[in-house]
């Protein structure tokens, strides 16, 4: 069964070597060594896990940048290396944790503070695009969209045809009702509106809520999108 093996460690993950750094541990044997999109190493049934911090793992205060998968036995010059895993000793302190956006994974596209997902080094023009919560360097989603834009990272779509409905909304005015309090005036209000009679009396009041957006001839509107007045697309 194989073993792993970390070397040239360093204290800060920003640290510049000027040798080959600090043997690290040897773990093993176990059944099997597993990379997960480069953010961690799993071992033992998955109990054991080594966080991948940037391009560094971490263990016990030390990040390493180099690490090696071989089959036994530990040569004698290593066996002071061969150790136990201990997971408390695996957690990477707060300080040194990376920002959600940043975290190697499915959803890293290499832009601070937007969540997205890369194919063929670009993002699709229909793939989810995110703004990261954690750090809160965009204040939307469509903004974290706007900036892959700019910066050439999203694919772009051939045109086509849409329906474009826009929801306004619009004011009708009942003048002196009489009521006890404000919510029974607007109860009264209500029961009062009928759109087909007062329709005329409508004043649009600058203000747009909602867009739904459906592609034309798609019969079934499984391509329709649904946004607020933000242009944030709407879950539906």
């Amino acid at each position: 069964m194989p073993y792993l093996k970390l070397f040239h460690g360093r204290e800060r993950p920003d640290e510049q070597l000027d040798d080959w750094g600090e043997p690290g541990p040897i773990f093993g044997p176990y059944p099997y060594f597993h990379a997960t999109y480069q953010s961690d190493i799993k071992f033992e049934d998955e109990r054991g896990v080594l966080t991948i911090v940037g391009d560094l793992v971490y263990y016990d205060g030390m990040f390493y940048g180099d690490w090696s998968v071989f089959d036994g036995p530990v040569s004698d010059e290593d066996a002071h290396r061969h150790i136990l895993f201990e997971s408390d000793k695996a957690v990477v302190p707060d300080k040194f944790r990376l920002c959600a956006c940043m975290e190697p994974g499915y959803f890293h596209c290499g832009v601070p503070g937007v969540l997205a997902h890369l194919e063929n080094g670009r993002v699709p023009p229909d793939a989810k695009v995110e703004r990261c919560d954690q750090c809160g360097r965009y204040p939307s989603d469509h903004a974290a969209r706007a900036v892959l834009l700019e910066q050439g990272l999203l694919a772009e779509q051939s045109p086509q045809l849409f329906d474009v409905h826009c929801y306004a909304t619009v004011r009708v005015k009942f003048c002196e009702i009489m009521a006890s309090t404000p919510l029974d005036a607007a109860r009264i209000g209500m029961a009062l509106f009928d759109w087909d009679q007062h329709q005329q009396q409508a004043d649009f009041v600058d203000e747009l809520s909602e867009f739904l957006v459906d592609i034309v001839g798609a019969d079934d509107f499984s391509g329709s999108k649904r946004f607020n007045a933000d242009l944030e697309e709407i879950d539906t």
